[in-house]
């Protein structure tokens, strides 16, 4: 059991024995020794990382800004909407699915790791998602290459609902402030949630209809 504040009695003690005097002026000694090494090893670090304390700052700024306009979400929105793509390229439905209109479209996966590519005008764009077992949890880094140069990650938490999984920003990992990248993950996103808004409504008017037939009178 640790005090920080002796009882009476014991600062009786205290008082006027020497010996307990003389240990607890040695632990005032050791305390500011402690504190007055630490101080200084943080100084030393500060003026050894100064290049790096502002390349963390550069990177809590820029995570800032894309948290706030939802480049996250549209790199998860493009992925969710795009991974199985390559899967589907024989399929006779070819353009129902691919709603986005994707040009070129390819894949490949090896173990832990999936990617999907496609052309947008003259340039080669690629996501390729890392997956990564936690502690009972699974987690993926997702990183989105313009024309092989990685501008884009984020790591994710990945959470299976309803058959399906859904993946949550937990982290930006990389942000390059050049290229059209932001453009066409935005444009994408854009697409996405428009086709999502429209088959909610053509759900949702099919439903009045359904109801309109059953509940006569």
């Amino acid at each position: 059991m640790t005090q920080s504040v002796l009882s009476s009695s014991a600062q009786a003690l205290l008082d006027r024995d020497p010996f307990l005097q003389q240990v607890a002026s040695y632990k005032v000694q050791i305390d500011e020794t402690i504190i007055t090494s630490v101080q200084q090893h943080e100084r030393e670090l500060e003026q050894q990382f100064a290049s790096d304390v502002e390349h963390v700052q550069r990177k809590e700024q820029l995570s800032q800004f894309a948290w706030w306009v939802g480049l996250d979400k549209a790199l998860i929105g493009l992925w969710e909407e795009i991974e199985h793509y390559p899967l589907w390229l024989k399929s006779e439905d070819l353009d129902k699915w691919n709603k986005l209109n994707l040009k070129d479209i390819s894949g490949s996966s090896k173990e832990n790791t999936y990617s999907v590519e496609f052309i947008y005008g003259t340039q080669h764009f690629k996501i390729i998602e890392l997956t990564q077992d936690g502690p009972g949890e699974l987690n993926s880094v997702l990183s989105f290459f313009e024309d092989d140069v990685e501008v884009f990650a984020i790591e994710c938490l990945i959470s299976a609902i309803g058959g399906e999984t859904e993946h949550i920003c937990q982290n930006i990992c990389a942000f390059k402030k050049s290229g059209n990248w932001p453009k066409i993950l935005l444009e994408y996103y854009g697409q996405i949630k428009i086709e999502k808004a429209k088959s909610a409504n053509t759900m949702k008017y099919f439903r009045v209809g359904e109801f309109k037939s059953r509940f006569e009178g």
